[in-house]
């Protein structure tokens, strides 16, 4: 018997594929998740919604009933065809309601409307933009829009130095609670809070006391502060004059002694002069009096008109004497000069009325300063 040839079998399992197509399954299974991922990528960013951001402000922060408004914006991204709705409330928590028909943004996504508001006080506003296809819906930040008010100041006048001064202020619309304040200028360019701000009443008026401004001329205004409801506002002027009534009647005196003595003098010459009329030469005496006066009236004037402190009740008549005194003293002046009694007593006729108009004046200078009048005797 012959050996059995031994047949050796293939080393290839039939449960096993060769090394390569392993490798070829695990990147076929890799390309699909890379495909169903990249399809799931286009999927989001074709379908995600958008932000949509606005920016907007009011033509005024402060308005009366009846105004025009002007609300513009800008919508982000630029988008035209963006409905845009402007909406009211009397405060940031609502509610909220639609103020004029909705608006439309242009293509580069700006929105602009006028219109009229019925404001009662003040209110909220916000705009709001619709959401548009993946663009969601936005809201602008909310803006106060107050109402605008006036307000009125009374007093002030002319008062003596020293004495306080007392200033009502009234608002308008009428308003409790709202903070008034009363500011001085000297120049009405530089402004000075004076006094303790109050607080108006259910009148809307507020009383405020002022300390006593010093010499001369003030101006006073008042200034109701900015609240929730209404913009702040500032008053007409009011003009306030501090005088010393005191000081301007002894200066008044001071100024007049010296040419009430030099009256007196020339009363005497020219009592003498009447007494002996005729063409005979002027005493020498009588022409020095008259000079004398001339000068003390020169002097008078000057005096007056260099005094800066005069009452506004006496200073027209202040001004009126001097002028008086001016043409008097240019009388007296011709008088000194006088050779002969018939053109002293010419010259002193010519020259009587503007005597008579400055014990006029005189009179009344002394009952506006309270000074007792003066003795003719």
């Amino acid at each position: 018997m012959g050996k059995e040839e031994i047949q050796v079998g293939s080393p290839e399992s039939p449960a096993t594929g060769p090394p390569h197509s392993r490798t070829l399954v695990a990147l076929i299974s890799g390309a699909a998740v890379v495909v169903i991922l990249a399809a799931v990528g286009v999927y989001y960013v074709a379908f995600r919604s958008l932000t949509t951001t606005v920016s907007w402000a009011p033509s005024v922060s402060a308005m009366a009933s009846g105004g025009d408004l002007t609300v513009a914006g800008q919508v982000t991204p630029a988008d035209g065809g963006r409905k845009v709705t402007i909406q009211s409330a009397p405060s940031a928590r609502g509610p909220w309601q639609q103020m004029p028909p909705t608006v439309t943004t242009d293509s580069r996504g700006h929105f602009t409307s006028t219109f009229t508001p019925q404001l009662s006080g003040s209110i909220v506003m916000r705009v709001v933009v619709d959401p548009a296809g993946r663009y969601l819906t936005a809201t602008g930040a909310p803006v106060r829009i107050l109402s605008l008010s006036s307000i009125s100041l009374k007093g002030g006048g002319t008062i003596p130095t020293q004495t306080p001064l007392v200033f009502t202020a009234t608002v308008d619309p009428i308003s409790a609670g709202r903070t008034v304040r009363i500011e001085q200028s000297s120049d009405k360019v530089r402004w000075v809070p004076v006094g303790t701000p109050a607080q108006t009443k259910a009148d809307g008026a507020a009383v405020v006391n002022v300390p006593s401004p010093a010499l001369g001329d003030w101006s006073y205004r008042a200034k109701v502060a900015m609240d929730d409801k209404y913009a702040a506002a500032v008053s007409p002027l009011v003009s306030v004059t501090s005088e010393d009534i005191k000081t301007a009647a002894a200066t008044y005196l001071r100024i007049t002694n010296e040419y009430n003595a030099a009256g007196v003098a020339f009363n005497k010459a020219r009592t003498s002069a009447e007494a002996s009329p005729g063409a005979g030469p002027v005493p020498a005496s009588f022409r020095s009096a008259a000079a004398a006066f001339s000068s003390a009236e020169t002097k008078t004037a000057t005096q007056l008109r260099a005094y800066g402190a005069w009452p506004k009740s006496v200073k027209p008549l202040i001004d009126q004497i001097i002028a008086q005194y001016v043409i008097s003293a240019d009388d007296y002046h011709q008088l000194s000069a006088a050779t002969n009694m018939d053109s002293w007593n010419s010259i002193g006729t010519r020259g009587q009325p503007a005597i008579d108009e400055s014990a006029r004046l005189s009179t009344l200078i002394r009952e506006a300063l309270g000074l007792p009048q003066r003795s003719t005797s």
